[in-house]
């Protein structure tokens, strides 16, 4: 028996339900779940449509079916088909009704449980499904394969009426709900998962349908290779899914994940390793299908999946010439798929123009819609396609290899010819440099200035990430517009004239009593009548805009407007062009018009409009103590347009200057998302612990609020410990700092006060002690002026301090000195303690040292206090077991501002001990706990800075790390990239199926070929130790690495 229609709205009422609750819900991806699992056995009958079932479930993604069905024609098929008669009145109590907070779905749901319909013949799934489509393939906008199924030869006399009204008849009120959402393909607030829909149904669907966007297609594959693997009992996972299943023509391939950078931190922190900067071309999306089997037949898809093929059919000429179709230079000889970006070149003016002149070029189905105010189209323009991607050559699947051999293979395969294709222009910036925030800090201010759309930067990684992700937001595309930075797409102040009521809309807000859910901008046509002479104001509406949920409640309950009907408002006059209202009713004018500050992307030319309006634009602030004649006037609005579409020529432009200075101002800030370092750990000042030393009296202990620390680090201006080698220690810093590698630093952001507050919450922070600053010189060099461009947030930017991004159990501690006052600090001795030395042999991390005799952990009238040492964080990837477990690490000024270095890959193997100059360095022997077993240390430089380096180490050997015993300790050097090594052998053994943290000695990452690689020589105080170094580096063992050649000899 096919699925009962009931039974799919059982599931969308339970979703409805779930938003409705007060308490906290069981989740739509919960719900969709166990909706699966409870009807398995339903869905998996051979007579059941699991087509018909997606679409239902997903309507908006049925782009190929169109109904032209609206509200108001479907109240009135509705109305016909249930014979409502009077009562059809209260069916529009959506439109006359805002307050009752319906929509027409509800209506009907109310009306017809007045009057249910009779008990009838159930209503299935697939009968739904079969009655939309003969319902779409009428339709001249649906694609071609709609109207050319078996459905478009139903009799004709079958009306969309009756079509549809022998379903309303049989249908409960609650069903006839949704199959009027259904209709409208909306079904808001309710928002389905689709994932959880595609996993719901079979664990493989969702990569299927990345690799073809059709139900049809997707869910005919996949059962034909499920078969197939139960034939021969193999099982099918998604990582091999892409061998198997490949891109197909005549089927759209599924678009990859793109993500909105709102600033220049933002893309350095989505982004990774290389990433090709492409400029975004300001068109429309194409996929291109081309078929050399059947007389080079080429077929288009738009972004939404919709075949328009017919509609670029003027482009066709373009994609021959470029892939030089029919000819022997032709670089494929059976198939391709190519994506790209169709636009309108000007052979006049030799440059691609602007987004609103492609309407006159591209018809839809056959009509030109909005371009009733447009000038023709010229004779020199023209339509071009600009490639910017290849999914598929011949029989080879392009979907699984990196961006930079697709860039490589579709360079190969476009002919390039001015106003006819090209390649997107591209460069690549390398995310793990210290200069990618300059560079795509330039590129981007040049994009400003250039009047360009925006930059995509997509990763060098395969189209899509099948199988398990290798780290967050892998394979997916950025997109980076200066609308998205906050700041930079501010256009001023914009009256707001009047507004309307979107009933879905307004319970999609989930706020109570919504008024009004679309607002009118209007524009003063007499600005200096009204200011001067108080004329009556005559408004054009220029844009229409919606409020976040945030923005309409502070509008609700802050903005007082006196608002009438259009015909009884008698105060302003208004003029309402048609490409702005498109077909809808403004229901209230406010007489005294609201202000908003206004954002946009770019200014254009809406449908059936003349003049320049905001393009993409939204609220950036509501503003309650500005008058609207103070607002844009619309020929100001048309200046800034014009202004705006003024390019730049010269790429020194003093406007490219300004925007790279602009853009400096917003500094990349390279911090962790809260998801990434959620911590189960007590709030960051709230919680607190009372620590007291044993010898302290009583007495002297009293209660102090500090910060709570994470592996017992603090800052020392936190700490206010006072630290007697510090002084000395400064002195023979600023002695040798002008040999040192130069290298940047910036000054400190204020941090906040540690004086006792009321605790709340906060992210927790570890950060390093910086011992070469006191508190007060500290002050003084945050407070010093420093170039913007030095100025970041980032960990690698403050000093020693460096960020960590895994969370760390947090203790607050209070000590008291000997003289009984207490003491609101926290000893740097609680960190991470080693079990052994490791890697002191030049070749192996496997040898240990030789164990010392415990010293004194400071002279003996030091005021730094013990403590018992806070466990140790572990390794995300190798625990206890990691090749750097408890290590610190002295990093030279060459790597020490990295932050792909010290803030992703070191706190990911839980090493926060990282010290960016040598008096900290030197100063963290007085930080061992009372292990026999010292901490294992190691020093990391860029070898490939052959003098920078010798600099470094030189200054190194010069104040060489005494031990316990006093000698100076043995120091290896390696070349930073070992952290990387490592980084990729433990995360692989981590993935590896069946096996643990555990590591082998001299295997992954702990084989002696990795340390082998990487190192660099060691560094020792001892006159016997120097000569031996020496002879080594004459014999170009210190030297191999920094020359890019393996180390000879041991």
């Amino acid at each position: 028996m096919p699925l009962p229609f009931e039974t799919v709205c059982d599931l969308l009422q339970d979703l409805e339900n779930d938003l409705k609750r007060k308490r906290q819900g069981k989740g739509s991806t919960r719900i969709v779940k166990d909706w699966f699992t409870e009807h398995r056995e339903e869905i998996a009958r051979q007579d059941v449509d699991a087509v018909a079932i997606l679409s239902t479930l997903l309507p908006e993604r049925r782009t190929d079916r169109v109904y032209s069905i609206r509200e108001k024609k479907l109240e009135s098929i509705i109305a016909s088909a249930c014979g409502l008669g009077t009562r059809k009145t209260k069916l529009r109590r959506w439109e006359t009704d805002p307050r009752a907070g319906l929509d027409l779905a509800e209506c009907v749901e109310e009306v017809l449980a007045q009057s249910p319909n009779e008990a009838g013949q159930v209503v299935t799934v697939e009968e739904v499904d079969t009655a939309l489509q003969q319902l779409a393939a009428r339709n001249s906008f649906s694609s071609a394969a709609v109207r050319s199924s078996r459905a478009a030869i139903a009799p004709q006399s079958c009306k969309e009426d009756h079509l549809l009204a022998s379903l309303f008849r049989r249908l409960s009120p609650r069903n006839a709900k949704w199959l009027c959402r259904i209709l409208l393909k909306n079904f808001e607030p309710v928002i389905v998962p689709e994932y959880a829909v595609y996993s719901g149904y079979h664990r493989l669907l969702p990569t299927v349908m990345k690799i073809h966007d059709s139900f049809t297609v997707a869910l005919g594959l996949l059962q034909q290779h499920l078969c197939f693997s139960e034939a021969r009992g193999v099982s099918l996972h998604e990582h091999n899914l892409p061998l198997i299943i490949k891109p197909q023509l005549g089927v759209k391939v599924g678009r990859q994940t793109w993500l909105k950078a709102r600033s220049i931190k933002h893309c350095l922190e989505l982004g990774h390793g290389l990433m090709s900067c492409e400029k975004k071309m300001d068109g429309e999306y194409c996929q291109i299908h081309v078929d050399l089997s059947t007389d080079h037949r080429i077929q288009i898809f738009s972004k939404s999946g919709k075949d328009s093929t017919m509609d670029r059919l003027k482009l066709h000429s373009a994609i021959k010439s470029s892939l030089r179709l029919g000819t022997a230079e032709c670089k494929f000889t059976k198939r391709c798929i190519l994506e790209g970006e169709l636009v309108v070149y000007s052979d006049l003016e030799k440059r691609i123009l602007d987004f609103e002149k492609i309407r006159k070029h591209v018809n839809r189905s056959g009509r030109f819609i909005g371009i009733a105010e447009d000038s023709q189209a010229h004779s020199w323009e023209r339509l071009m396609i600009v490639y910017f991607d290849v999914l598929l050559i011949d029989d080879k699947s392009m979907l699984n290899v990196r961006h930079s051999d697709r860039r490589k293979c579709l360079s190969e395969l476009v002919y390039c010819q001015e106003g006819q294709a090209a390649v997107v222009e591209s460069r690549v910036i390398n995310f793990s440099s210290r200069v990618a925030a300059d560079e795509l800090r330039q590129a981007f201010a040049s994009c400003i200035a250039h009047r360009e759309e925006g930059l995509v930067l997509k990763p060098d990684e395969p189209y899509f990430c099948f199988g398990v992700a290798r780290r967050k937001y892998m394979s997916c595309c950025l997109k980076l517009k200066k609308g998205y930075v906050k700041g930079l797409g501010d256009v001023g102040d914009f009256a707001v004239v009047g507004a309307r009521c979107d009933p879905t809309r307004a319970k999609a807000l989930g706020l109570p009593n919504v008024k009004f859910t679309h607002f009118y901008l209007g524009c003063l046509t007499n600005k200096e009548l009204v200011t001067r002479f108080q004329a009556k104001p005559r408004f054009k509406v220029v844009n229409e805009v919606e409020l976040n949920p945030t923005q309409t409640q502070t509008f609700m309950r802050h903005v007082f407007v006196m608002d009438v009907s259009p015909e009884e408002n008698s105060h302003l006059e208004l003029e309402l062009p048609e490409g702005i209202m498109q077909g809808k009713k403004m229901t209230a004018v406010f007489l005294e018009p609201a202000v908003f500050d206004m954002t946009c992307f770019a200014f254009g030319k809406q449908s059936n409009t003349r003049f320049w309006s905001l393009r993409f634009p939204y609220v950036s602030k509501i503003h309650t103590d500005r008058h609207w004649r103070d607002c844009i006037g619309f020929n100001d609005l048309q200046i800034l347009a014009e202004a705006d579409k003024t390019r730049v020529d010269e790429e020194d432009s003093q406007e490219l200057v300004k925007w790279i200075k602009t853009l400096e101002g917003k500094p990349p800030k390279r911090c962790h998302k809260a998801s990434e370092t959620e911590s189960h750990s007590t709030d960051a000042i709230g919680a607190q612990a009372t620590l007291t030393d044993a010898s302290q009296p009583k007495d002297s202990q009293t209660s102090a609020t500090v910060p709570a620390v994470f592996g017992g680090v603090l800052p020392a201006t936190a700490a206010s410990l006072e630290f007697p080698a510090v002084s000395e220690m400064r002195r023979r810093d600023s002695a040798t700092k002008g040999n040192a590698c130069p290298s940047k630093s910036s000054p400190r952001k204020r941090r906040r006060d540690t004086s006792p507050v009321t605790p709340r919450h906060a992210r927790p922070r570890v950060e390093v002690i910086d011992l070469t600053l006191s508190p007060s010189s500290q002050v003084s060099q945050r407070n010093s002026r420093q170039p913007l461009e030095d100025i970041t947030c980032s960990a690698c930017s403050q000093g020693n301090i460096v960020q960590a991004s895994v969370p760390l159990p947090s203790r607050t501690f209070i000590y008291h000195d000997e003289s009984g006052a207490t003491t609101s600090s926290v000893t740097p001795s609680g960190l991470p303690n080693a079990a052994s030395f490791q890697a002191v042999s030049a070749f192996s991390p496997s040898r240990k040292a030789a164990r010392k005799k415990s010293m004194p952990l400071s002279p003996p009238n030091t005021s730094i206090p013990q403590c018992r040492p806070t466990p140790a964080p572990n390794c995300r990837f190798a625990g206890v077991s990691c090749a750097f477990a408890n290590c610190f690490i002295l990093l030279s000024p060459c790597v020490a501002n990295m932050p792909w270095l010290s803030e992703d890959l070191l706190p990911s193997h839980g090493i926060f001990a990282i010290f960016r100059d040598i008096p900290s360095w030197l100063a963290s022997t007085t930080l061992q706990t009372g292990s026999s077993r010292r901490q294992p240390r190691l020093v990391l430089v860029e070898a490939r800075r052959t003098k920078s380096t010798k600099e470094f180490l030189t200054q190194l050997r010069a104040e060489p790390l005494n031990g316990r015993n006093g000698a100076a300790d043995i120091v290896t050097v390696y070349d930073w990239r070992l952290v990387e090594a490592i980084h990729q052998a433990e995360e692989a053994q981590k993935n590896a199926v069946g096996s643990g943290t555990r590591q082998k000695a001299g295997t992954g990452a702990l084989a002696r070929e990795i340390w082998r690689r990487h190192y660099v020589g060691t560094v020792s105080g001892t006159e016997e130790e120097a000569i031996l170094i020496q002879h080594c580096e004459a014999h170009g063992i210190f030297l191999s690495v920094m020359n890019s050649t393996l180390i000879k000899g041991g």
